[in-house]
């Protein structure tokens, strides 16, 4: 009977205890996705990390993959506005294997060491492409930037001390949108649709997306409505 009763105990312990880790892992969310924009030439690809709750992140680290058929890299760079350690440079985006673009962020702000980075649609890197193929099946996808034999190499980790690593436990990898420059709506064509979803992005009303940027002059304002309209009756 005792151990019975220790078994049940035992039992509604470890339920318990995966209770409080679901719901931990729950508070400490973090969504990576990404958003691009391509014309005939070449695809721009911007990645984001919603992250939620109270959580600050004190590192993170992603793989974009594409096609190296249908596209090559012009360009990478991380987001140094958000993070940066001290005033040193850290790791630019590793662009040298086909395929892939690996980005390390990190942060350690000198005047107060215990900040991470934390919020909505915070901007990790920037990868243009050139299109060297005919096809807008580009083969991207999300991952971990790097993870080591069995996992060794720690991605994702907040300021908590002593700090926890979010990887496989708090970390989701979403929707990569992508779609023609000047698709607002992403419906799968520039019309007249598109002029509306501009305007609740200058207004505030939703966020601005890199593909409502029309003329791709790094903003979504008016201006992207006229580019808009000189595509529908071109």
């Amino acid at each position: 009977m005792f151990r019975e009763v220790q078994q049940i105990c035992s039992a509604g312990f470890y339920f318990l205890l995966s209770l409080i880790c679901l719901c931990s892992a729950a508070h400490a969310d973090v969504g990576v996705y990404a958003e691009g924009a391509y014309t005939d030439t070449n695809l721009v690809v911007y990645i984001y990390a919603d992250i939620s709750g109270s959580t600050e992140l004190r590192s993170a680290g992603v793989k974009l993959t594409y096609s190296s058929a249908e596209l090559s890299i012009a360009s990478a760079e991380k987001n140094e506005a958000d993070w940066f350690l001290g005033t040193q440079a850290y790791m630019d985006p590793q662009i040298s294997t086909p395929g892939q673009v690996v980005i390390i962020l990190g942060k350690i702000d000198t005047a107060d060491l215990s900040a991470g980075v934390s919020g909505e649609r915070v901007l990790l890197g920037k990868v243009i492409f050139n299109r060297t193929g005919s096809s807008t099946d580009f083969g991207l996808g999300l991952d971990y930037g790097k993870r080591g034999v069995g996992g060794s190499y720690k991605n994702f980790v907040d300021t908590a001390n002593p700090a926890t690593v979010l990887d496989d436990v708090a970390v989701g990898f979403g929707s990569l949108t992508v779609v023609e420059r000047g698709d607002a709506n992403a419906d799968g064509s520039i019309d007249i649709s598109d002029v509306s979803e501009i305007r609740k992005m200058v207004f505030n009303e939703i966020p601005k997306t890199c593909y409502a940027d029309c003329n791709a002059d790094g903003d979504v304002n008016i201006s992207d409505v006229t580019c808009i309209r000189d595509k529908v009756f071109q």
